[in-house]
């Protein structure tokens, strides 16, 4: 008997064709995460990222094809996101679909981005500056805030670390200034993983970044004069 094909959403079938070929060799959780450590490292300039494993880990063909999938996540957005109301969770949405193959580290869905437009909504705020998300997962909720409220800061945790690499992208991708802290948001700074820094300086060079930071104490205060 012949498996089922597996349904791929129009909108990323190039890049799932990359990711494919890259993770029957690798397996798709390890994949993926060197994947968005690779993207990180791309925009962040002291993102602690062992580049000489990687490179004896994957051919040089293979590491183009990390390229490549850049470039479609890139394009994909830019078909997505015509305007500031615009938004849209390449990451998440993809780290959803190839999780439907059951595979143990990879069993997280999130809230429906739909529901994530509903909530926003409802919990808007016309004096709040900051938005604040304690399971922030691939910062959903962040997108949808800011597609209506633009321009505040956004603090986020997540005890996941691949969430938080997740969350870092989509902020830097959508033009929001705030920090993703990898970390249990119950007990602050006792499981601290790292934290990301985004656009901090985007309104001034126009230019998106990420910044890593290895110190819980300086996460934690960045929006109260770590800057």
């Amino acid at each position: 008997m012949s498996k089922a094909k597996t349904y791929v959403p129009s909108e990323f079938k190039a890049f799932y064709d990359l990711f494919q070929s890259v993770s029957r060799s690798h397996g798709k959780h390890y994949a993926f995460e060197d994947f968005l450590d690779l993207y990180i490292h791309a925009w962040c300039f002291n993102y602690p990222l062992n580049t000489e494993l990687l490179q004896n880990r994957y051919t040089s063909e293979e590491r183009q094809k990390f390229t490549l999938m850049m470039y479609e996540v890139i394009k994909i957005l830019g078909e997505k996101i015509q305007d500031d109301s615009k938004w849209y969770d390449f990451f998440g949405t993809f780290y959803e679909f190839i999780g439907l193959s059951k595979q143990k580290n990879l069993s997280q869905f999130f809230t429906p981005m739909s529901v994530c437009d509903l909530m926003v909504q409802i919990a808007k705020s016309k004096t709040c500056k900051t938005f604040s998300d304690p399971c922030c997962g691939s910062g959903r909720f962040s997108l949808a805030s800011n597609a209506i409220s633009l321009g505040n800061f956004h603090f986020l945790v997540d005890l996941d670390f691949m969430c938080t690499k997740m969350a870092a992208l989509n902020l830097m991708h959508h033009g929001i200034h705030g920090i993703v802290i990898a970390d249990d948001s119950l007990y602050p700074k006792n499981n601290f993983k790292g934290a990301f820094v985004v656009n901090r300086t985007l309104l001034k060079t126009g230019v998106p970044q990420i910044e890593y930071i290895n110190s819980a104490e300086q996460a934690y205060n960045y929006n109260n004069g770590f800057k």
